[in-house]
């Protein structure tokens, strides 16, 4: 995937217990882990509450790739790690020359979205309970908690579009640091008290339930607790 000198050129060392970098901070890198291993803390100093432990062949730091947003969580190497820092240019050098590289990137992307997913159903029972009254079906962010109400009669799922004016039911945009989730991602269909996910045309980052990736077209029927994911967004669905 990549030359040897280029290799030399953007290897990094990190000794145990060092920063790879801060939440909020701005930069547009992404890291390669060659030996070694680094956990992702959702504050910004490296305690308490942790995403991912990742190992040689795997990544972070891609969502600095597309957008420059501040950095989501803090990165720590746990012993002493080498990894490779590429910045954009590069990245898109490597998908012009070899397009397999975006093709192993989802494909791992979609297998850290179901290790992620695994790790988190714990928190299933740590879900709001809703007030009687409300809305009989809602979508549950795993991170924050907050809830997404389910029209009756259905809701669009995806990112606001500024430019087309396009906004969803559900709007992710908040929760979709690394802009995983496409604009118009998938439907929520209610027929009958049941509930159908439905992914739209042309997504690329996929569609899963209980960490399965949905087939385009294909309806699956949700269950209360399952657990839901559109690109990296991972949420509960909830039936009340």
């Amino acid at each position: 995937m990549a030359e040897p000198s280029f290799i030399d050129q953007s290897k990094l060392r990190f000794r145990e217990g060092e920063i790879v970098f801060r939440k909020g901070e701005m930069s547009q890198q992404m890291y390669i882990i060659l030996a070694g291993k680094v956990r992702l803390y959702v504050s910004e100093e490296p305690k308490g509450d942790w995403a991912e432990e990742l190992s040689k062949g795997d990544f972070f730091g891609e969502g600095s790739l597309l957008e420059a947003l501040p950095r989501q969580h803090t990165a720590l190497a746990l012993e002493d790690s080498d990894l490779i820092a590429i910045n954009r240019g590069t990245f898109l050098r490597m998908i012009r020359q070899n397009p397999e590289v975006s093709v192993k990137m989802m494909q791992r992307l979609a297998q850290r979205h179901r290790e992620v997913g695994e790790r988190l159903e714990t928190l299933d029972a740590q879900r709001p309970q809703k007030a009687p009254g409300g809305p009989v079906a809602n979508l549950i962010s795993v991170l924050g908690g907050k809830p997404h109400p389910i029209l009756s009669h259905g809701s669009l799922i995806g990112r606001f579009d500024p430019t087309t004016g396009v906004h969803p039911d559900i709007d992710l945009s908040e929760e979709d640091h690394n802009l995983s989730v496409s604009r118009r991602h998938a439907r929520i269909l209610c027929e009958h008290g049941r509930y159908f996910l439905l992914e739209e045309p042309g997504v690329a980052n996929g569609t899963f339930v209980r960490g399965e990736r949905i087939l385009p077209g294909e309806p699956r029927e949700l269950k209360h607790g399952d657990r839901v994911g559109f690109g990296m967004v991972v949420l509960f669905f909830e039936k009340t």
